[in-house]
């Protein structure tokens, strides 16, 4: 065990391919193979590291949608385009897309123009969700105090938290009670200690009035005639605080404990659901050493020893949007239209519509435990919920119902190993597709012997019991001998269709395993 004041200290040992999986898997939605490679072929967790969060800072923003140009919408549909961009971002993306997902949960703002969320912003328009995403894209890995400055003060926000009916005349708490509760200091300290009080919030209430949204420039502004000019006492200090000086105020007097705050969000999001005090509290000394660079943070935590543990390899349970996202990036399924669609009414209903989470806390899934210490990461799944996992992926498996196209296998395995040897394929692709190692996955065991001629006998030297469990599933009734491609004049290579067959199964088999549920 490292002394606490080496837990940061950066991975020094073997960069295996499996490091390398670990690191795509949670700093992207899924590994393709080509990010596997490339992070493998850096030679190091800090070569790797550096070269991701390059890609992730030099990302420009996309250009703006047609609608979005020609006046504020109201239009559902336009709402539905920017999930959509989401969702081409998180296939396509990497870490930027990650960071974007991440601070659309930590600063959670919800679409109301439907009016099912009571007294949230039901004037709103989709323009401000995606003036507000394009904030998230900008604020992403910079530094985080003017990050709070900009999000305050972003019109979504400005409408979702009601600060603009917050007023000297008729104050209005809830952005004062969520700016300290959920985008800076969190209810409690490490040890329990109330970060704030009830009149703390009163005066922070007070301080940050006079905000309104002008709606054609789709940004909040500062109106001084609606603003308490009054002394106020926030944490015991007195002073004429205004939203800017506040959240300078805040990473003043309180920055030891907004960086354990923000420390310990990433440290669940991309490590384990189970935080490790000791380690949180290293990260946010060194969050405060460089300013509260999310950048450098980042480098800091993706380059560490401690985050490449073989225990936290598949140790956190998958979100819908790392299901679905994971699973096409697996196999290489570019989502469509219709697919697209398809996973939005999904995940719905796996309780994960992107840009309308049901409280302002957020999903429970990707939050630290609660008073009650179960990690958040359970809320994704139960009884029902996991069946439906399975069904959903294997309908965009097989091309079933309203998700597309039935997919073909065969080229991914032809980028990976020889498609003629099934022992090969059969590990090949559950490494690829399976966080857990594969002498830990739950493969079931099977005493039947290889279909076929039991006089020919495949060569099982050095093969793990998982390995030969794994190919007797993906052969199933096909005799190990007869898995073979054949070659037409011109070089062209063939597949019979027992291939595509067997490899269908043989992949909803991996998707159903328990462990297929973790990255």
């Amino acid at each position: 065990m490292l002394a606490d004041s080496d837990v940061l200290l950066p991975y020094s040992g073997t960069w295996t391919k499996q490091h390398a999986a670990h690191l795509v898997r949670r700093t992207h939605f899924g590994n393709t193979v080509a990010d596997v490679n490339s992070a493998r072929l850096r030679g190091s967790a800090e070569a790797a590291v550096s070269a991701i969060l390059e890609t992730a800072k030099t990302t420009i923003l996309p250009s703006d949608p047609t609608w979005f140009t020609k006046g504020n919408s109201g239009n559902i549909d336009h709402l539905y385009d920017v999930q959509f961009r989401f969702m081409s971002r998180f296939y396509s993306g990497g870490l930027l897309e990650r960071m974007i997902l991440f601070w659309s949960n930590l600063f959670a703002v919800s679409y109301n123009n439907m009016n099912d969320l009571p007294g949230k912003a039901p004037s709103s328009y989709v323009n401000h969700v995606y003036k507000y995403v394009k904030l998230l894209h900008t604020g992403a890995l910079g530094e985080y105090k003017p990050f709070v400055h900009n999000m305050a003060k972003n019109s979504a926000m400005v409408y979702y938290l009601n600060n603009y009916n917050n007023s000297k005349s008729s104050p209005n708490e809830d952005f004062a009670r969520e700016l300290l509760e959920l985008f800076t200091l969190g209810r409690a300290d490490k040890i329990g200690n109330p970060n704030y009080t009830e009149q703390d919030i009163a005066q922070v209430a007070r301080s940050v009035t006079g905000w309104r949204v002008n709606n054609t420039t789709l940004a909040g502004f500062f109106d001084s005639t609606r603003f308490d000019d009054g002394t106020k006492t926030v944490f015991g200090k007195s002073g004429n605080y205004n939203l800017d000086s506040l959240v300078e105020l805040l990473f003043t007097e309180k920055s030891d404990k907004i960086a354990w705050f923000i420390s310990l969000k990433l440290y669940v999001f991309f490590v384990s659901a189970e935080p490790d005090q000791v380690f949180i509290q290293a990260l946010a000394d060194y969050m405060i050493s460089v300013n509260f660079s999310i950048a450098d943070v980042l480098n800091k935590l993706f380059s560490s020893a401690h985050f490449y543990e073989e225990r936290f390899m598949g140790a956190r349970i998958k979100s819908p949007t790392e299901v679905f996202f994971g699973f096409l990036r697996h196999f290489e399924i570019e989502p469509g239209a219709q697919l697209q669609e398809y996973i939005r009414l999904r995940m719905q209903a796996l309780n994960e519509e992107l840009l309308r989470p049901d409280t302002v806390f957020g999903w429970d899934g990707y939050n630290p435990p609660k008073s009650d210490g179960i990690p958040g990461h359970y809320a994704w799944l139960n009884t029902n919920l996991l069946p439906s996992r399975w069904n959903n992926l294997t309908e965009i498996l097989y091309g079933r119902n309203e998700s597309g196209t039935e997919y073909n296998p065969i080229r991914l395995i032809e980028k990976m190993t020889d498609p003629d040897d099934p022992f090969s394929v059969s590990k090949t692709l559950a490494e690829h597709i399976l966080a857990v190692p594969l002498e830990l996955t739950d493969v079931q065991e099977t005493d039947e012997d290889f279909a076929g001629n039991p006089d020919f006998k495949p060569n099982l030297t050095g093969k793990s019991i998982q390995e030969i469990n794994l190919t007797k599933i993906l052969l199933g009734p096909v005799p190990w001998y007869e898995w073979r491609s054949e070659t037409a004049a011109g070089g062209t290579r063939y597949y019979p269709t027992t291939f595509l067959v067997q490899l269908q199964a043989y992949i909803s088999y991996l998707i159903q395993l328990p462990s297929y549920q973790h990255v």
